[in-house]
């Protein structure tokens, strides 16, 4: 019986190598023109993301190459995940694995492709990133009542790397945009801030859920909020609006509330007492997780 399989040399499909990777998402291959030319990006959105960043030297002391946000500030790969730069101290290392130079958050960059979760940190309380939430928490906070919350804890948001990469994708391809903090709450179900700095997995609660979607899922499943201006992602400038939406668990002291960047059109106007309003989830991401008592 004559054979089905097609005959002639068999042929693996082409995987791109690292060099071959786009210097600024490093997500896609570089853009190959017809006449075979090169570009060290991979689109339009790459090249304008690489020309609004600000040159700085390598991450890895002492090196003078450009860094490049692909590698996380460090000049290549292998820089950033130089073991002996640890060793040596010229950077700080993986809380992980203790070998790799950190690259996202306490993470270095292999640890963090592993772990595509967010992760958190407790800031230390007195902290200048501390102080500086609860500032602008309390500068923002606009309530008829005199009384105003007490910031307990602060917990940092390290979203994993496809998710800033879309954000700050958003950010490029939007005319004319301006970052902005917004605070988003809802209800908290788990025990937040009373034990280690970690998102449950309860499919009810609106915090964890939210945190780890990057608000491309909120509780129950849900995909999207819905207000006055249709579906999407509702928050507010004012905590004091968001903390009508904040409900706890009795297992816990505090009342949990995320602090986002979120990406609106310059000089966006917020009316008082008004939610600002994004239809993707491209366009906000979680900084901060503030646990408060009012």
């Amino acid at each position: 019986m004559p054979s089905l399989l097609p005959s002639g040399p068999r042929h693996k499909a082409h995987t791109p190598v690292q060099n071959e990777m786009c210097e600024q998402c490093d997500q896609k291959p570089k853009f190959i023109e017809p006449s075979g030319v090169r570009h060290p990006y991979c689109s339009r959105s790459c090249v304008k993301q690489a020309q609004g960043a600000n040159s700085s030297p390598c991450a890895l002391f002492g090196c003078r190459a450009t860094g490049k946000p692909a590698f996380s500030n460090f000049c290549s790969e292998e820089h950033g995940r130089r073991a002996q730069a640890v060793r040596s101290r010229q950077v700080e290392g993986c809380d992980s694995c203790h070998e790799n130079p950190r690259a996202s958050g306490d993470l270095c960059m292999a640890c963090d492709r592993k772990t595509p979760r967010p992760k958190l940190k407790e800031l230390a309380a007195g902290s200048t990133l501390f102080t500086d939430i609860r500032t602008q928490f309390l500068s923002e906070w606009d309530s008829p009542n005199a009384d105003r919350p007490w910031i307990d804890k602060v917990y940092q948001v390290f979203v994993p790397r496809d998710v800033r990469a879309r954000y700050n994708t958003y950010c490029a391809n939007e005319r004319a945009t301006e970052k902005i903090k917004v605070f988003y709450s809802a209800q908290c179900i788990c025990d937040m801030g009373t034990k280690t700095p970690v998102l449950c997995d309860f499919k009810s609660c609106g915090i964890c859920c939210t945190i780890k979607s990057s608000f491309n899922e909120f509780a129950f499943g849900e995909r999207f909020n819905t207000g006055r201006f249709g579906e999407g992602i509702y928050s507010y400038r004012n905590p004091n609006l968001a903390d009508v939406h904040a409900t706890s668990a009795t297992s816990t002291p505090y009342r949990v509330m995320i602090a986002c960047d979120i990406a609106v059109q310059l000089g966006y106007q917020v009316p008082a007492k008004e939610s600002v309003f994004v239809e993707s989830a491209d366009a906000i991401v979680p900084a901060f997780i503030i646990m408060y008592t009012v």
